[in-house]
C-alpha cells in the first residue's frame, strides 16, 4: 500500500480470503466428503491466487535500494525464518523427530519465499512491454523441465507469478483490468462467473486433479491429461485464465466499505495465514478429523474452521504475535547517512514513490 490510509476493500478481501484457506487446510483430509470436495474444488481460485493477488497490489516496482531490502528482510525473511523454526518444533513436540525446513519449506511458508522472489524480480518484469503474457507464457512452459519442482518452492514461484502482477497491475489505475473492475456491467458478469464455477466445482470435483491447481511439480510427475502432447501446457493455461478470472470477479464483488467484523478482523489477514498450519496440524492430528461424517459434522468443521480464522485475526493475538509476524530488529541494520545540505541540514532523499506505511505487512502480505 502506498499510503497510510487503510481501504477496507482490501480488508474485506484479505478476511475472506484467508478464512477459505483455514477452511481448505482445515478439511483437505476429507476428500472423500462429496461437500468438503466441492468446496475445496470450488473456492481454489478465491484462496491462493487472491492472496498472491493481493501481494502484487500492494507491491512496488521501485528499485530495491538499501530501505527496501531491509523491509523486505524484516517482513518476508524474517517470519520465514522464524515461524519455520515454531513448525519444527511443534513437530519435533509431537512426533519426537526433528524435521529443519531447508530445501523445502514448512507448511504454507512457501508463500513467502515466493513473495521475496516476486519482489525481487518486480522491477524487472515491471519494464517489459508485455510482462503479464511473458510470465504467463513462462508459466506454462517451465512445467517441461523436469527437474524444476518442489525444492525451495521454485515451480510454484513461477506458476503463481502471474497472478501477482495481475494485482500489481492491477494497481495501475489506467490499466484494462483496472478500468473493467470499475465498469458497472462487470458486477453482473462476476455474480455469473462465481455461480458458474460452483456448479462447475460440484460436477467437476472428482475429475479434478488437485495437484494441477497446487502446481508444484513438473508436468512430467503429474497425472497427464488426455490428448496430444501439448495437452498438459494447455490444461495449465485453462487453471492460470480461470483462476485470474474467478479471482477478479471475487474483488469485484466484495463491497468497497467497512463491513462490520469483517473488515477489523481482515486487518490481519497476515497472521491468519501465516499462522493458522500451527494450529490446523494439531486439530487434525490430535482432533481425528479424517472421522467427520454427515453434512452437519462438516457444517460443525466449517465454523471451527471460521472461528479459527477469526481468532488468528483478532488484535490480542496480533499483539501477542507480533514480535515472530512482523519482527524489529533495528540492531541488525546500519542505518545509513543522508547528504547534509548547503546549510548544514539534511537534503531530503529524492524518491519516485509515495511513501510506504510503517507497517507494510498490517496491509497485505508485501
Amino acid at each position: 500500500m502506498t499510503s497510510g490510509v487503510r481501504e477496507p476493500r482490501w480488508d474485506n478481501v484479505r478476511f475472506l480470503s484467508g478464512t477459505l484457506v483455514v477452511i481448505g487446510h482445515t478439511t483437505e483430509s476429507l476428500a472423500h466428503s462429496d461437500g468438503l470436495r466441492w468446496l475445496y474444488v470450488a473456492t481454489w481460485p478465491l484462496r491462493v491466487p487472491v492472496f498472491v493477488l493481493l501481494a502484487g497490489y500492494f507491491s512496488s516496482a521501485g528499485p530495491l535500494d538499501a530501505r527496501e531490502l531491509r523491509r523486505l528482510s524484516e517482513s518476508v525473511l524474517l517470519p520465514y525464518l522464524v515461524i519455520g523454526l515454531l513448525h519444527t518444533l511443534q513437530l519435533r513436540a509431537m512426533y519426537g523427530d526433528w524435521n529443519f525446513f531447508l530445501e523445502k519449506p514448512a507448511w504454507a511458508l512457501w508463500f513467502l519465499l515466493a513473495l521475496l522472489a516476486w519482489r525481487m524480480v518486480l522491477p524487472y518484469v515491471a519494464v517489459l512491454r508485455f510482462p503479464l503474457l511473458i510470465t504467463t507464457l513462462l508459466a506454462l512452459t517451465i512445467g517441461l523441465a523436469h527437474g524444476f519442482g518442489e525444492s525451495f518452492s521454485a515451480s510454484r514461484i513461477v506458476c503463481y507469478l502471474p497472478f501477482f502482477l495481475l494485482g500489481w497491475k492491477l494497481r495501475q489505475g489506467g490499466s484494462t483490468t483496472a478500468r473493467l473492475l470499475r465498469a458497472r456491467w462487470t458486477r453482473n458478469a462476476a455474480v455469473c462467473v462465481l455461480a458458474v464455477t460452483a456448479a462447475a466445482g460440484w460436477v467437476l470435483r472428482y475429475d479434478v486433479d488437485i495437484a494441477w491447481l497446487a502446481m508444484r511439480s513438473p508436468y512430467a510427475e503429474m497425472s497427464a491429461p488426455p490428448g496430444p502432447v501439448w495437452a498438459p501446457i494447455a490444461l495449465r493455461a485453462v487453471v492460470l485464465l480461470g483462476g485470474g478470472v474467478v479471482a477478479l470477479s471475487l474483488v469485484r464483488l466484495v463491497p468497497a466499505r467497512r463491513l462490520p467484523l469483517i473488515s477489523y478482523l481482515g486487518a490481519g489477514g497476515l497472521y491468519i495465514y501465516l499462522l493458522h498450519p500451527l494450529a490446523v496440524r494439531p486439530l487434525t492430528v490430535y482432533g481425528d478429523v479424517s472421522r467427520v461424517g454427515p453434512w452437519p459434522e462438516q457444517l460443525a468443521l466449517i465454523a471451527l474452521a471460521v472461528a479459527l480464522a477469526a481468532a488468528l485475526g483478532s488484535p490480542p493475538v496480533r499483539k501477542l504475535a507480533r514480535p515472530l509476524v512482523q519482527p524489529r530488529l533495528p540492531w541488525l541494520y546500519a542505518e545509513g547517512r543522508r547528504p547534509r545540505g548547503r546549510h548544514g541540514g539534511q537534503q531530503p532523499r529524492p524518491s519516485s514513490r509515495p511513501p510506504s506505511p510503517a507497517h507494510p505487512q498490517e496491509e497485505t502480505l508485501r
